[in-house]
């Protein structure tokens, strides 16, 4: 059941308002519309930031409603998002709807084009586990698309009709970076995207593990690229379609700027940054091509419109590396020493405002007894974003999934108790007393087996009333 709140302007000279609730469903509330004048012909619609996702629809006459062509703005220091509403001689109606309940805990499948048949076994028999509310869908963008205009839906279609035959909410998931198909960076000529490609080698967790791996990564607002991902999307959407399965769709994650996952972030480390002589110069190899933050952003723009362009009416995703994502170049193309926190903040302002009340950010680490990076709760307080984390992947290569201690070289296995203190830590950002609560969680097969009260206690953490 969909719950909404409607707000009607009546106005030529003056605006009248009136409001109709219809009484919620058991999920997150919407927050109440407001009107207020200001001036003879503009009225201000406006509402407080609250913990739930939402679209903002008008309709001429409170039957056929359409998503507003009005751009939410939000004010973080109100805390609240607004629309500038023109009058009109007839009577125009407002309201907020959900279009999805994201909260739960959502299993990570991992590649699905390349992962093992024992780790399909243990993803399969982990959905079952209660307490269990969604799948993200991984795939690689060429184990999705191997040749040029050339799709394989089989693994994608297998596991999304599991997820759909158990009920479980999807996050779809195609990753870019080391998995964009090798045909992009084929002459076009040769039948290829005609992309420029540039060799990296980089090591996860920066140097921790001390493994190096080559990666091949396209220049994000190459043309060509972009073309080729908004190809991609168009197929994806219309096969969805054409299955039927585009409305079990809950959510997709913003990808095309990837690394060696789906997170945003672009290879930025030294071969000095990491101790690791194998790992290549990144920022000396993006100065060769003239990368810029700015250059960057029109990447992130165009990629952001071919998302809102196919998925129109679906929630998004995306999860970021707070410290370091981008490699240390100012508009000039010169490098920039120290630490770099600030990166993320014109992407993720251009995305909040893009996708207004449809947006999640996202950090893929928790550990026990740490608390939840708060560049997650930063990002809802200035763009009014959602909330969502991961647990860490410390066993990952052994498909073990968290540690619940230790770091990447030498992890601290879990227990139920440690574990569900690490779940715990995500669900309340900002601690127990806050407000703020996180809409789902993502978690490994592995660990929802062995932890099963654990899943099942932060499963019902998520849907505890606010």
């Amino acid at each position: 059941m969909k719950r909404f709140v409607t707000i009607a302007l009546l106005a030529s000279a003056w605006f009248t308002a009136n409001r109709w609730i219809v009484p919620p469903a058991a999920a997150q509330n919407l927050p109440q519309l407001t009107v207020g004048s200001a001036n003879r012909r503009l009225v201000n619609i406006y509402w407080p930031y609250t913990n739930s996702g939402f679209v903002l629809q008008e309709s001429g006459g409170l039957a056929d409603w359409q998503a507003s062509s009005l751009l939410p703005a939000f004010n973080s220091n109100s805390i609240n998002f607004s629309v500038a509403a023109t009058t009109t001689a007839s009577t125009h109606f407002f309201r907020l709807t959900q279009p999805s309940d994201l909260r739960g805990i959502y299993i990570y499948s991992s590649d699905v084009s390349s992962i093992s048949s024992n780790y399909a076994l243990t993803l399969s028999k982990s959905l079952v586990v209660p307490g269990v509310d969604g799948l993200v869908l991984v795939i690689a963008w060429s184990g999705l698309e191997p040749t040029n205009r050339v799709f394989c839906w089989t693994n994608f279609d297998f596991w999304m009709n599991q997820a759909v035959r158990m009920g479980k909410k999807v996050d779809v998931a195609i990753m870019a970076g080391s998995s964009i198909p090798a045909w992009v960076f084929v002459p076009e000529a040769n039948g290829g995207a005609g992309a420029a490609p540039l060799n990296f080698t980089v090591s996860p967790h920066s140097g921790a593990t001390t493994n190096c791996l080559a990666t091949t990564n396209a220049v994000p607002w190459d043309t060509n690229y972009l073309a080729a991902w908004n190809l991609m999307l168009s197929h994806l959407a219309s096969h969805l379609k054409s299955a039927g399965t585009y409305g079990k769709v809950t959510l997709l994650r913003l990808t095309g700027i990837n690394r060696t996952t789906d997170e945003l972030r672009l290879p930025a480390e030294t071969a000095q940054s990491t101790h690791l002589e194998c790992v290549s110069n990144a920022p000396a190899l993006w100065q060769s091509v003239g990368y810029t933050p700015d250059k960057l952003l029109f990447a992130w723009s165009n990629l952001l419109s071919s998302f809102q362009t196919y998925f129109p009416d679906k929630l998004f995703s995306v999860a970021i590396i707070p410290d370091n994502p981008f490699p240390p170049i100012d508009s000039n193309t010169n490098l920039v020493s120290g630490s770099k926190t600030a990166e993320n903040a014109p992407l993720l302002a251009l995305a909040g405002q893009a996708l207004a009340g449809r947006l999640v950010v996202q950090f893929n680490f928790l550990m026990t007894g740490t608390n939840a990076n708060p560049a997650v709760p930063a990002a809802a307080q200035a763009y009014g974003t959602l909330t969502a984390y991961q647990s860490n992947n410390y066993y990952g290569p052994e498909g073990g999934g968290a540690a619940c201690g230790g770091d990447a070289a030498n992890p601290v296995p879990c227990t139920n108790d440690t574990y569900l203190a690490e779940l715990q830590e995500g669900i309340y950002p900002l601690g127990l007393t806050n407000g703020l609560r996180s809409q789902y969680l993502e978690v490994f097969p592995a660990n929802v087996i062995a932890f099963s009260n654990a899943i099942w206690e932060a499963h019902q953490a998520l849907f505890a009333p606010p």
